[in-house]
Parts: C-alpha cells; structure tokens; sequence
C-alpha cells in the first residue's frame, strides 16, 4: 500500500509539472528554473531595516503552501515593502499541498517555495535542483486534534485522518507519529480535505468528514470548541522535523544569487518585524487569518512567539533533516540516495550574516 502511494504521488508530481510546463521557458537539464524578470516601472527602492545594497527592480513568484500563522514574516515583507528595499517586486501566492507547490517550483512557475520539509524531501531525492534555503520555523506547534469517541491512539486504527493532500506536511509529520503510538500508517484512511487552509480540516473535523487531523494554533483551539480533543502533540514526541523551509531551484542561486540573497533579507526582515511589533503582527495575523475571536488571536500570537518557534537566524537545521531522512527512509526508499549537504543552500544566509544582517547567535 505504501509503494502504490508512493508510486501515485511520483506520477501525479511529474504530471502537473509537465501540466505547467507549457508558459514556463526551457530547461536545461534537470530542474532549471526561469530567469527572474525584470520589472518594469516602479520607484527606485528605499532604504530597508538592513542596509544590503538594492538591485535593479525584478520580479520574482513566491508561493507558500499553507495558510497559517507560520507564513506572517512573508505577509509582513508583501505589506510593508520589505522585498522593494531591496529591488524585488514579489507577488505572493498559496498553491496547496508539498506535492503541488514543488510542481509549480519546478517548472517555473514560481522562483520560491515555502512548504513542509519534510514532505519535500522524497521530490529533492529524485530532483535535486530543489535545495532549502532558509526556515523560519523552528518547533513543531502540531497537535493531534479528533472526534470525542477516540480516546486513546490506538483507536486511530480504521480512521479517516484528514490531509490537504497524500504527501503533504501533515502527512509526513503522522507517518513518523503514528508508529510512536503503535499505529501503522497503513491501518488509517487518508483522506484528502485540500484548500492550503487548516480552517477546511478544522471543518471537516466537525462536520464528521474526518475522525482526525493534526492541526496547529489557533486551529486545534477551534476544533476544541466544535468538540474535539486534543489526543497527542507532536512536540512531546521527540519527533525531528525539517521544519517549514523555503525552497528554490539551484539555477537561480549559481545564476542570480543577488535575488536569493534579497529575498532572504526581505524575510529576515519579516521574522524581525514579528517579533518586534507586537500589534502589527497581531494586526496581519487577524486579517490574513481571518481572526475575530482575540482568544484565538492571542493563542496565535502567543505560540509563534514561543523559544524556537520563529526563527531569525533561519539556517535550515542538517541534523534535524538528516534525522527525519533516518525516520522516514525505510518508507521512502528513494532517500537513500539523498545528500543533505547537496540539497540545503547556506551561502545566502552566510553572506547576509557577513554584512551583519543577521542578529548574532
């Protein structure tokens, strides 16, 4: 059953890359991305909260694959200008689901990628133009959320477990958490809710579509209120995780680093914001998230300021995704040939810490 899933995920990642092929320009071998556009018109560029030079204005697509309060530091960067100081013009999208957003990012149609890492690694063992970047998640914040008649983990057994898709980041993270409380993932029933948006499981949770799904702050507190209960928490596990990085193609890193490097700052800037203006960041999360209730808001808030939890020194952790690709190689069988050292990027980050754009360790 496993292999079958494996094999459907592979056919259908490869199929919607040739699906969007058709407007992206021509590769050159594996994986290679675009050029980034120039963009035409615009102010020359401010300066920004670092002081990294700004670039010639250019235009790059950026997606992010789920909506959630994990993404603020990139909808802070879009609302205030933080790329445009340093010459991007970004447009920022949700694509749903680590097997579609990798798609996108591999055939061009966006230049960056943030989704579940570990998810992305079986798409990176067998397309290793996709590289990490950075990631500003840290800790896992994921709890493992169910209808009021499961009261014990090994209840999960036969259950329908919601995902957005089979072989996104809740996914990956039950596939390592499920044999921790003696489940096999293979006595579950994955069903698929889609969307890109926690709120649909939270849904489908109470709507008795699913008897389970791993949900994150503010969500597991809703679904509380709709009468679930919280079963396990990810964090309490001791389960690694490669966290939530952003991915792009190696193209564009050994072609135009100086646009890697200016989206990193924008981001870094993000995180920075963050954490340092507590009523934007509360204002962005309301309404990207759609928050009225300031019970919700504050679990929101309050968790992502937690150690860990939002990084601003966002190096992609090796050891942490080495442990995950020890977890997961034996259902995953292609990881083997993976080499995290080939597949994670730190130069960028290394150059923006050079210029003192990073705060110190």
């Amino acid at each position: 059953m496993r292999g079958v899933l494996a094999g459907l995920l592979i056919v259908s990642l490869w199929a919607l890359v040739a699906a969007c092929g058709g407007d992206a320009a021509p590769r050159s071998g594996s994986g290679a991305a675009p050029a980034v556009s120039p963009s035409t018109g615009g102010a020359t560029p401010t300066t920004g909260t670092s002081s990294a030079p700004p670039l010639a204005r250019a235009r790059v697509r950026v997606a992010h694959s789920t909506i959630s309060g994990s993404v603020a530091p990139l909808w802070l960067a879009r609302e205030f200008g933080l790329w445009e100081r340093y010459g991007l013009d970004v447009e920022l999208t949700n694509i749903s689901g680590t097997p579609v957003i990798m798609a996108a990012l591999i055939s061009g149609e966006v230049q960056f990628a943030q989704t579940s890492g570990d998810a992305a690694l079986s798409v990176q063992a067998r397309e290793p133009e996709v590289v990490s970047l950075l990631n500003t998640v840290g800790a896992v914040s994921h709890r493992m959320m169910v209808v009021p008649s499961i009261q014990r983990p090994e209840e999960l057994r036969g259950k329908r477990l919601g995902v957005f898709t089979i072989g996104d980041g809740n996914y990956a993270y039950l596939q390592k958490a499920l044999p921790k409380v003696g489940v096999d993932p293979n006595d579950v029933v994955w069903t698929s809710v889609g969307g890109g948006n926690f709120a649909a499981l939270v849904q489908a949770l109470a709507a008795g579509a699913i008897d389970g799904t791993l949900l994150t702050p503010p969500n597991d507190l809703l679904a509380r209120r709709a009468g679930a209960h919280e079963l396990f928490r990810l964090r309490d596990m001791g389960i690694p995780s490669a966290g939530l990085p952003i991915f792009t193609l190696r193209r564009l890193l050994r072609e135009q680093p100086e646009v890697a490097e200016a989206f990193a700052a924008g981001v870094v800037d993000g995180v920075r914001m963050f954490k340092a203006d507590s009523a934007t960041a509360r204002r962005v999360l309301r309404e990207q998230l759609r928050l009225e209730d300031e019970e919700v808001l504050d679990w929101t808030h309050t968790t992502l300021l937690e150690p860990g939890m939002m990084l601003d020194r966002p190096f992609v952790d090796r050891e942490q995704t080495r442990a995950v690709v020890e977890m997961l190689v034996e259902e995953q069988p292609e990881l083997r040939q993976l080499r995290v050292e080939q597949v994670t990027d730190t130069t960028i980050l290394e150059s923006l810490d050079r210029k003192g754009l990073l705060p110190p360790p």
